[in-house]
């Protein structure tokens, strides 16, 4: 089933939308419907991405070696 919605937009982004919708010979609310779905399939795939990292973000951090350790505690070297 589908959904009627009205919205207002750019006047110049519709008539963008409207030559290349023609173009492709395509209704206007097919390249909406399209541009709606990739949108909402980006932000799927962003908070899964986004929650995956969260958890490896809130682990322990890794252990580090004495030489590691060294590294990203010494003081930088002075400049000749």
């Amino acid at each position: 089933m589908k959904q009627k919605i009205g919205t207002v937009v750019d006047q110049a982004l519709y008539d963008d939308v409207k030559v290349l919708a023609a173009q492709e010979r395509r209704r206007i609310a097919d390249v909406v419907q399209v541009a709606l779905a990739e949108y909402v399939q980006r932000a799927k795939t962003r908070r899964a991405e986004r929650v995956g990292l969260d958890r490896f973000l809130e682990q322990d951090p890794l252990p580090l070696t004495g030489a590691f350790s060294y590294i990203l505690t010494a003081p930088p070297p002075e400049k000749p």
